[in-house]
Formats: C-alpha cells, structure tokens, sequence
C-alpha cells in the first residue's frame, strides 16, 4: 500500500483526488500524491521516507507545493525527476536527485508556464535530448486559453551542477488559432522528440501527433500536427466520458475525457498510448491502447480492454525492450464484484501485433460506495473525483518487471472504522504492484504453441459433437 489520504491529512495536506503517479528506479519505487511523497525499498517493500510535498520543495530549495506532481527515472544519467506547480499556480518547478537514491539530496529550479494563469495539468516526458512538458492553460479566473509545450535540454537539468533553465524553448498555442496541438500534450519518453496528444478539436479520442525537431537548442521548432484518424469514441460525448458505476448502481465516480492522461512511450520506432472512451452506442467506458510507427504515424495495432457490464478507466502503459506491454486501470460496476478494483493487463508481441497474455487483480477497494467528492468538512456531492492520473514503469535493472500504481477507496473515516471524529466518508488510498513477466517465446515457439492449440481445440469440439 502507496501513500493514503490519512497520510497526507496528517500533514494538514488533505486533497482530492490524489494525482495518483510512481516510478520505479535502481533500487526504489518513488510516489508522488497531492499533498505527500515516500520512497519504498523495491526490493523488500519496506516504506524508507515519506513526508508532505511542501516539506520535499522546501529541502530542494523552493517555498511551497501546489500539487500536479509527476515522477520518473532517467536511467540515462541515473537521477531522478519530479516537478509540480510552484507556490504560484503559473509556474512549474523541477526537481532533479543528487544520485540514484531518492532519499538523498535534491535541487531545483522552477520556469513561468503560462504568466499570469494556470499552467495547468503538467505532464512530464523524457528522451535523449530533452526534458518535455505539456500544459493546459488557463486564465486566472478559469478560462481556458490555449495549450503549451515546454522543451528543456536534459543536461541542462541533469548535468553536474545545479538544474537550469537557459534552454527552455516554449510553444504556446491559442485555444482560438484553429491549429490543434492536442489537449494535456505528452511527450513521448524515450522517443526522438515525437509529441502526441488527444485532439483539441475531436470529440472520438483522435490522437494527433507531431515533432519538435533540434530540442534543446534555441532553434527547436514543431512541425505540423497530424490528426492520425481514431474514432474510438462516442461524439455525442464532446470529449468526455460517462461517469463510472460502483455496486449500489450509483455513477459518479470520475472518468475523465479522453485525454492521454498518463505517460506514452517509444519502443523500436512505435508509440505506445491509452485512452479511456465511451464507444459509439455504448454506455460504459472502456481503455483503448493504440500502437503508431513513429515515422509514418501510421496505426499499427489497437485494442479495448473493456465489457462484461463494468466501467474501465485511468489507464496507464509501459513496454519494455521487447516488446511486451502492461497496462494498469481501474474497473469498477454495479453489483457484488463492482467495487472500484485496480486491475493489470499484460500482453506479449506477436507477429506484429499485441496478444493478451494475463489479467490480474492487483487490489480491490475497501468499500463498495466511494463518496469523497469534496474537500474535508464539505458536503460530498456530484461527481466523485479520480486519479487524476496513473502510471507504469519499466525496472531500468530487469525489463521483465514492470511496476504499477493506482487508486483504490479505503475504509470509511468514520468511529466504526477505527477514526474517531471522522466525517464518514471514504478517504482514497494508492496501490503498487510489481509484475514480473517471462521472456518473449521466439516466433517457432510461438507458431508450435498455436499448432497445439488448435490440435487441443479440435479435439475438444469433436468431443463435444460426440457428445451432443
């Protein structure tokens, strides 16, 4: 069990959702929530610190922590990355570890993202050349204005000295210029300065997709943007989702729209995404994973991981060196096996194309009626918050092991269970999961498992013929 709501509370730090976000590094796994951070041993688990976000900017040298934090791991220069809003909401600050260890020491800098607003929902990528950070912006009063990309060369933030900033190279693009660059922009890790991201102006949950060429140099530019054709979704939606039904039949728990919400990466020239969407004609949601080549932006597989009654959501994917993928969300449903559940998908590449090999049940919520909507001491009405993110993470050590982590509902913050003067509502609560998967059978093997298959299945139909 990750960071919970009774943590951060304890720090007078009590939000929701929880921005749901982890990494796995050399030796441990790194969480970042509203309001706390910890690090756990990833070989024994054992939780090695935790403490609130305030106190983790305040050690790296800034003044406060306003949440939106995303983590990773840069293998490449063996440190870790975290950023955030700044003390004030049109900033961002970044993080870079001294070594390996998260438990050590940090420093920082900060850039203005989008003066005088928001610079809202800052995602968080990295490849060889530069660090990539995606925001949508907002006026200070709450309207929306537009999109922006900043590009920052990642030695300027993992080099020797201290992080900079000089190199920062930012794209910004009006909600009212017509051109589409995407909502909640991702760069794309360990990609050659690829961009995706849902489109602005689609309702389906079409991706577009472009580049930023020469990043981290003063002569960075973007190219046109490509709409890559999807239309996995329900237009009459406009871009949202249906919320998500729990056992007692209630929707309200929150979906979200159909924004690529966690991490994309690249893995042989292919861009691995997902997307949770309401389908045409459907009324639950559903995750859809989408694998593009890189170069042409052609669709090269895609799939829903979705059915049975149930809503699926806050998706998040890794893919590791070869080829293999894991896939994290949460499924939740009316009826006695409906409680909000974080789930894992696996899947192994086969002749080109993703074949599911396992699901897992990674944990189930301890109550069957999350209702958590609003901040301590208000009334918990209308839609339920969630996530608002997820992620998976590839062990930079062993490429057959992913790690997970994502949301669940603790127990109600009440006396019967074991909260004296608690408001009765449940309070969210994270989960880890390490899931470790055998090698990849080579193409004879699989062609000879197949064989078998269908010899076993001919069998049994024959047997059953005999028998009706």
């Amino acid at each position: 069990q990750g960071v919970s709501q009774y943590d951060v509370a304890s720090f007078g730090r009590n939000f929701i959702p929880p921005d749901t976000m982890g990494a796995i590094g050399a030796t441990q796994f790194m969480e970042t929530t509203n309001g706390g951070y910890a690090v756990y041993n990833k070989t024994t688990g054992a939780r090695q610190s935790i403490m609130s976000d305030v106190a983790f900017w305040q050690a790296a040298g800034q003044s406060d922590a306003n949440g939106d934090s995303r983590v990773l791991y840069d293998s490449r220069s063996q440190k870790w990355i975290v950023e955030s809003f700044a003390a004030n909401l049109d900033t961002i600050q970044i993080a870079i570890s001294n070594t390996s260890d998260a438990t050590g020491g940090w420093k920082s800098t900060t850039f203005t993202g989008f003066a005088g607003g928001i610079a809202d929902y800052p995602t968080l990528a990295i490849d060889s050349k530069a660090v990539y950070i995606g925001t949508n912006d907002f006026s200070a009063a709450g309207a929306f204005q537009g999109v922006s990309l900043s590009v920052i060369k990642r030695s300027d933030l993992f080099g020797s000295g201290a992080p900079v900033t000089t190199s920062l190279k930012q794209f910004f693009e009006s909600a009212s210029s017509g051109v589409d660059r995407g909502f909640a922009i991702q760069g794309v890790n360990n990609g050659n300065g690829d961009v995706v991201a849902a489109s602005l102006f689609s309702n389906t949950g079409d991706i577009v997709k472009y580049k930023v060429t020469n990043p981290g140099t003063a002569g960075a530019t973007e190219t046109a943007s490509v709409a890559l054709g999807l239309n996995p979704g329900d237009p009459a939606l406009q871009g949202g989702n249906n919320h998500a039904r729990q056992p007692d039949g209630t929707r309200n728990i929150d979906a979200l729209d159909v924004r690529i919400s966690s991490a994309a990466w690249e893995q042989a020239g292919k861009i691995y995404t997902v997307q949770t969407v309401t389908a045409p004609n459907s009324d639950h949601t559903s995750i859809v994973y989408t694998v593009t080549d890189a170069a042409t932006n052609a669709i090269l597989d895609q799939g829903t991981i979705g059915g049975g009654g149930y809503d699926y959501y806050q998706g998040s994917i890794a893919v590791n060196s070869s080829g293999q993928v894991v896939i994290g969300y949460d499924r939740s449903g009316f009826g006695a096996k409906g409680k909000v559940s974080f789930y894992a998908t696996t899947f192994d590449p086969l002749f080109g194309t993703l074949t599911e090999t396992n699901t897992y049940l990674l944990h189930v919520s301890n109550v069957d009626d999350y209702h958590n909507g609003a901040l301590d001491g208000q009334v918990a009405t209308g839609r339920q918050r969630w996530g608002d993110y997820a992620q998976v993470t590839v062990d930079p050590t062993n490429q057959e092991h992913f790690w997970a982590i994502g949301e669940f509902a603790r127990e109600y913050n009440s006396k019967a269970d074991g909260h004296p003067g608690g408001s009765g509502r449940s309070r969210w609560g994270t989960w880890i999961s390490e899931i470790t998967l055998s090698a990849v059978p080579e193409p004879a093997a699989w062609s000879m498992m197949l064989i078998g298959f269908g010899l076993v299945g001919g069998v049994l139909r024959r047997r059953v013929a005999k028998t009706a």
